[in-house]
This record gives C-alpha cells, structure tokens and sequence, in this order.
C-alpha cells in the first residue's frame, strides 16, 4: 500500500481500522509503523471521526426558513405575473407575433373557405369541385 491508496482509505472509510476493508486492514497498519506520514494521517483521521461523531445538525430555525420559503415564492410570483395576464399577447414582441400569426390564420381561412364546417360538407364532394 501506498501513502495515495492510504489517504484514500482514510477518505472513504475512517480512521477505525474495523471499519476497512479486511483485504487492505495488514497493509495499512504496517504502513503506520513504517510511515510518521501515514501515522499523521491516521490520527489526522482519527480527530476528524471524533469532530463528526461529536457533532449535531443543525436545527433549523421555523422563522428563517419561512421567509425563505416566502421569497421564494414571491419570486417565483413575480415571474409567473406576465403569463397569467392575457395582455402579455400585446406587450411582449413575441406575444404580439403569436397573437399576429392567430389572427391572419383566421383570416387566410376564412377567405380560402366558404365558411361551411367540414362536418357540413356535401358526402359526393370532390377534389375537383374545391379547386374550381
């Protein structure tokens, strides 16, 4: 074992030596007695594990995490605003090309057609009768 593969034991698995690999546990303690590199390490570890096991999460606190759910939301609002309001059509350049392409769709069709729905089409019509 190397001093890498040793700090990347270290890094995964602890310093609890239970908690290695069994395959890698030899390797690594004659590392220590060899290495005051690896020693330091190892100890280095060592405190970390006793800093985490000693630690808590933290609470968090009920009023700071509404009004972060509040601006939030009020952000979100903000964004929102402009699609809920149909005027949006006509102030934004590309509501107003949407709203433009509708309207002559509705008026190339009604000057293509007669009027008539197509549920109201004669049964015998035919191709040749629509483009007289």
């Amino acid at each position: 074992m190397n001093p890498r593969e040793f700090s990347r034991l270290l890094d995964t698995h602890g310093a609890d030596p239970d908690r290695w690999p069994e395959a890698l546990r030899e390797a690594a303690r004659a590392l220590c007695e060899i290495s005051p590199t690896a020693r330091g390490q190892w100890m280095a570890a060592k405190r970390l594990d006793v800093l985490l096991a000693a630690g808590r999460a933290p609470v968090p606190d009920p009023a700071r995490r509404a009004r972060i759910v509040a601006g939030a939301m009020a952000r979100l609002r903000v964004r929102a605003e402009p699609f809920l309001d149909w005027r949006w059509l006509f102030t934004r350049p590309i509501g107003a090309a949407f709203a433009a392409s509708l309207v002559a769709g509705w008026l190339v069709g009604m000057e293509l057609g007669d009027g008539t729905a197509p549920h109201q089409m004669p049964a015998d019509l035919r191709l040749e009768d629509l483009l007289q």
